[in-house]
């Protein structure tokens, strides 16, 4: 065992940089200040002490073990200065972090114009309704500002700092390999995708897609899906529209109703049941997939799932694709975040011992949905399990998100 405590030596694998949009365009780049300026509306709704804090000047606040596991938002300290961060996480007995996007989720949306919903029918009325191109290009320039900011970031702190690039709807996939060829040359040592939309164009299983797979497999680069990452896969937004789901505030990235929060987790199910069924796992052994900020409630059933069809009906035909149970694949290969204290994280340990390597710590700080002191309450919660599954969930299971 190792002999520093164990929460002084956890593995967090989420993350987020959460600056205020007056500081984007100094963070980021010009298109971020545009950006900013376009997005506000949005932000200003949310609140003061959110997102929107205009007197803010500088990630100032003071750095104490009480303020990381407290303050919240914009406000907490090493929130967007990521040197700062580093301290934040000295404070926290954090190793390492995978950082994930905040300025650059609205990228995306207006990337994804199709799959973005009401929110990027908004932002394009406020740019002056441009053409679906470019919005488009715009996106895909604010995604290159937020992925130099990445280069920079990682290289402050490769074995500690892992901030997430994002890749760019590809056009093919040579494109697609080649962003990511590119980003991990660069340093970038961890990719998001967008998980609801095919890949390329293609199923993920397609054997067209091997050269991707093969390639982040072979650099360790693991592929991450994560909440707001998943434009496109509900095509309608009447779904949500009724009485019982008018958006009230409560959270921006897990959505503002409980239609939304219920079914965050479709989309990257849908995902790995194609990537484990079509045998991407068994041709890629060494392929790391993260599913993080989705919960983790729907793991479980989904390897029941899976491993019910692959020894029935669909049995001999599975057996010329897959070696293995679809759920070891699972095992192996994926790992996924709880929602801390909303879900009962340890039953999932207890019920499916097979899975226990694939539940990770997450703090998903600075947000608010990460929860306070949470590094004590989940060790109380999962104490009673005993040693090794603390080990796992803190510590072990996390780094294969971050080799």
């Amino acid at each position: 065992m190792n002999a520093v405590p164990l929460l002084e030596r956890t593995i967090d694998v989420d993350g987020h940089e959460f600056a205020p949009p007056h500081l984007w365009g100094e963070i980021f780049g010009p298109v971020a200040a545009r950006l900013a300026d376009i997005c506000g509306p949005f932000i200003q709704a949310m609140g003061e002490d959110y997102i929107h804090r205009p007197g803010q000047s500088a990630d100032d606040a003071a750095m104490t073990h009480e303020n990381v596991w407290t303050l919240r938002h914009t406000g907490a300290p090493g929130a967007f200065d990521m040197r700062r961060r580093l301290e934040a996480m000295d404070l926290m007995g954090v190793r390492s972090q995978l950082i994930f996007p905040s300025y650059g989720l609205w990228g995306q949306i207006l990337a994804t114009p199709e799959g973005g919903g009401a929110i990027a029918n908004a932002l394009r009325h406020f740019l002056g309704n441009p053409s679906e191109a470019e919005t488009r290009a715009l996106g895909f320039a604010a995604t290159d500002e937020w992925n130099d900011w990445c280069v920079r970031t990682t290289a402050l702190a490769p074995d500690r700092l892992r901030p997430v690039g994002m890749l760019k709807a590809p056009r093919d996939v040579a494109d697609l390999v080649g962003q990511t060829r590119d980003l991990v040359a660069r340093g970038v040592r961890a990719l998001l995708i967008n998980s609801g939309e095919p890949p390329a164009g293609l199923s993920p299983a397609a054997p067209e897609l091997d050269p991707f797979w093969a390639f982040l497999a072979e650099s360790e680069v693991p592929l991450m899906a994560h909440v707001g990452s998943d434009l496109g896969f509900i095509a309608s937004a009447a779904w949500s529209e009724a009485p019982a789901f008018a958006p009230r505030k409560q959270s921006f990235e897990l959505g503002f109703e409980p239609y939304s929060f219920a079914t965050l987790h479709l989309p990257v199910e849908h995902f790995l049941t194609v990537m484990v069924l079509g045998g991407v796992f068994e041709r890629h052994p060494r392929l790391r997939f993260g599913a993080i900020e989705l919960g983790a409630h729907w793991l479980g059933p989904l390897a029941d799932n899976l491993d019910m069809w692959a020894t029935t009906i669909f049995a001999g035909r599975i057996e010329d694709t897959l070696s293995l149970p679809p759920s070891a694949y699972l095992a192996r290969n994926v790992r996924v975040t709880p929602h801390n204290i909303v879900e009962p994280v340890a039953q999932f340990f207890t019920r499916y011992p097979h899975l226990a390597d694939c539940y990770c710590y997450s703090t998903d700080y600075p947000h608010l949905e990460g929860g306070r002191h949470i590094n004590r309450k989940m060790h109380d919660l999962l104490a009673p399990l005993g040693e090794t599954v603390l080990e796992r969930y803190f510590s072990a299971n996390g780094q294969w998100l971050l080799p």
